[in-house]
């Protein structure tokens, strides 16, 4: 079975909701240019398969990467690596295929992120603080996961 993730979909998907006007759950702007360093979720497991599960799966897919700008004006746009799984019952593999771009508009209201794109508004819960962005939500692969970005 062959089944293509793109995880450019799901950060869009959970960076896709933020507002400009309060600035942040304790008073930072959102505005500017985030790197994802983390993507935790509640289960660990062992995709490069070195013996060692992790929650995080940035320590497992050594080729992700995924980028958010905000701009003061209400507009977004991301950078993800388009990341697919291969599994059969008796291998399994990860390729990384270049790079997934998004773009829209955001609304931040105290830690409620709302991203608007072509394919429709996602919701999320964000915290951020001067040099860290976290984002909280559900994904229907992974179950609850965290994004964590730090501001370049």
């Amino acid at each position: 079975m062959i089944r293509k993730i793109y995880l450019l979909l799901f950060a869009t998907v959970l960076i896709s909701s933020c507002s400009s006007d309060d600035g942040g759950s304790d008073g930072s702007s959102i505005v500017g240019t985030w790197d994802a360093v983390e993507f935790n979720t509640a289960v660990g497991a062992d995709f490069n398969q070195d013996g060692t599960a992790s929650q995080n799966l940035m320590d497992e897919v050594d080729c992700f990467a995924s980028t958010v700008t905000f701009t003061a004006e209400g507009g977004y746009s991301t950078a993800t690596t388009g990341i697919y799984f291969e599994a059969s019952e008796e291998s399994f593999s990860i390729t990384c295929d270049g790079v997934e771009t998004t773009s829209g508009t955001y609304e931040l209201n105290g830690n409620t992120l709302v991203t608007i794109d072509e394919n429709g508004e996602v919701v999320a819960t964000v915290t951020v603080t001067k040099d860290r962005l976290v984002v909280e939500g559900d994904d229907e692969d992974f179950g609850e996961v965290t994004l964590v970005f730090e501001r370049r």
